[in-house]
C-alpha cells in the first residue's frame, strides 16, 4: 500500500502537531506502508525533513515554497493557500502507484481534496486536527455570518467528498455528524504522545530549570503551546489577578502566538507580576518544559473544544503532571477529567472556580500528586503513540479493502 500526504503546512515550521506526523510516517513505513509527502515550506526555521525520517526506506517527499502572509490577512492567507494546492497537482502526477490520498486539515482542505479526486481518483482519508471555520467562528477570527455561512458549506462539502474522516475527540465527532456525516465514516483518533520519547524528567537533571534558574520552592502554573485565537488569555488574567497575594504561585507563560504580545501588554497595563513569560523552545525540549511545572492550565475560549482540541493533555499526562482546564462544562472533554479523576475541569465562564482548584492544589500537593498518577495511568492507555497509530493503520486498510 502507499499513501500520499497532502499537508499545507511543512516540517520547517514549528507547529503543534509536526511530531504527530513524524511519528505516524515511522510507524505507516514500520508497518510496509509507503508514503509520499507533499509539504509546504514557509518559515524555514527547521530543517526542511526531519533526520530521521529522511533515512526511511520507503520514504519520499517534494516541498513546495509558499509565501509567508500574516495571519492578520486572512483573505491573502485563504487565496495563498489554494494557490499551493493547485501547484501540488504537478507533483501528485509524478507520484506512481497510490492507494489512498491522506489529506491533513487546513481552511482549504476542500481544494485538496476535489483535485485528488479528480487527478488521482483515489479515495480520500480527511484527517481533521481543527475544524474549519467553527474554532474561526467561535475564537471571533471570522465575525461575518455571511462568510462563515460559506465557509461552512464548503466543509459540509469536504466531509461529503471524503471516503474516510478522522477527528481527535468524541466532541468533533459529534460537530461533524451535526453537520450531517454518517457517523460510521468517522473515526476519532486522539493526538498522542510519543511513549518512546516524552517522560517526566526529574527537577535535578531539567535543562529548562537549570536555563531559567527555576526554584524549587515555588508552585508553578504553566500554560506551554500556541498564544492563538482559542487561547483564553484573559482567564489567565483574571486568574492570576485573583492569587496575586500568594507569593509562591507563578504563571509562566511559555511559546509564541498571534495573542502572545496583546497579552503581554494586558499583563503589564494590571501590574501582574506573577506573571512571566518565556519563548518557544524547541521540540526536543518537550519532556523537559513540561516537567518544569506544578501544574498546566489549558485555558480555551468558549466554543472551540468540539472545534479543536488541546494536544498538549497527553504530553502533560506523559510528564505526570496534573491538568487543570477551564472548558465549556457540557464537552465530554470537561466531563472526562472530573469522571476519571485525572485532573480538573472548570467552566470557562468562571475564573473564581479556576482560581479556587488551583488553590486547592498548591494546599493540598497530595490531591495534586495523585491527579497527576491517575493520569499518567489514563494517558497510556488512551494517548499513547503505540495505541493510536495503530488506529490509523486499521483506517487505511479498511480504505484500501473498501476500494
Amino acid at each position: 500500500m502507499k499513501v500520499l500526504i497532502q499537508w499545507a503546512g511543512g516540517f520547517d515550521t514549528p507547529g503543534p502537531s509536526n511530531h504527530l506526523l513524524k511519528a505516524l510516517i515511522e510507524d505507516m513505513i514500520s508497518f510496509g506502508i509507503e508514503v509520499h509527502l507533499i509539504q509546504g515550506r514557509i518559515k524555514k526555521i527547521n530543517e526542511e525533513i526531519p533526520p530521521d525520517l529522511k533515512k526511511l526506506k520507503g520514504f519520499t517527499y517534494n516541498t513546495l515554497g509558499r509565501k509567508d502572509i500574516s495571519k492578520s490577512n486572512f483573505i491573502m492567507r485563504y487565496l495563498e493557500e489554494i494557490y499551493y494546492s493547485l501547484k501540488s497537482v504537478l507533483y501528485w502526477k509524478k507520484t506512481k502507484d497510490v492507494d489512498i490520498v491522506f489529506v491533513r486539515s487546513c481552511p482549504t482542505s476542500i481544494y485538496s481534496i476535489i483535485l485528488s479526486k479528480i487527478f488521482l481518483r483515489k479515495p480520500v482519508l480527511y484527517g481533521v486536527q481543527d475544524m474549519f471555520p467553527g474554532s474561526a467562528v467561535n475564537s471571533g477570527v471570522i465575525k461575518n455570518k455571511l462568510i462563515a455561512k460559506l465557509f461552512y458549506s464548503t466543509q459540509k462539502l469536504a466531509y461529503k467528498c471524503s471516503d474516510a474522516i478522522t477527528v481527535i475527540s468524541d466532541d468533533m465527532k459529534t460537530k461533524v455528524v451535526e453537520q450531517g456525516v454518517d457517523e460510521k465514516k468517522i473515526h476519532p483518533i486522539p493526538n498522542w504522545f510519543d511513549d518512546r520519547s516524552v517522560q517526566e524528567v526529574d527537577w535535578s537533571d531539567n535543562r529548562f530549570v537549570k536555563k531559567y534558574n527555576l526554584s524549587s520552592d515555588k508552585f508553578y502554573v504553566q500554560y506551554a503551546g500556541t498564544m492563538g485565537y482559542v487561547f483564553d488569555y484573559e482567564m489567565v488574567l483574571n486568574v492570576a489577578e485573583k492569587l496575586s497575594d500568594y507569593k509562591n504561585i507563578e504563571f509562566h507563560m511559555i511559546g509564541q502566538g498571534s495573542q502572545k504580545e496583546i497579552f503581554m501588554k494586558e499583563t503589564k497595563k494590571r501590574g501582574l507580576n506573577n506573571i512571566l513569560f518565556f519563548p518557544l523552545e524547541p521540540q526536543h525540549m518537550v519532556s523537559h518544559v513540561y516537567s518544569a511545572c506544578s501544574i498546566c492550565l489549558i485555558p480555551l475560549k468558549r466554543g472551540i473544544i468540539g472545534n479543536s482540541v488541546p494536544s498538549k493533555a497527553g504530553l502533560l499526562m506523559a510528564c505526570n503532571r496534573t491538568i487543570v482546564n477551564s472548558v465549556d462544562e457540557d464537552s465530554n472533554y470537561y466531563k472526562m477529567f472530573n469522571d476519571n479523576d485525572i485532573g480538573i475541569s472548570k467552566s470557562n465562564n468562571s475564573p473564581s472556580e479556576v482560581a479556587q482548584s488551583i488553590i486547592d492544589l498548591y494546599n493540598d500537593r497530595v490531591k495534586c500528586d495523585t491527579l497527576a498518577k491517575n493520569g499518567k495511568k489514563f494517558g497510556e492507555k488512551y494517548y499513547s503513540r503505540s495505541v493510536n497509530t495503530k488506529k490509523f493503520m486499521e483506517v487505511f486498510n479498511l480504505i484500501n479493502r473498501s476500494n
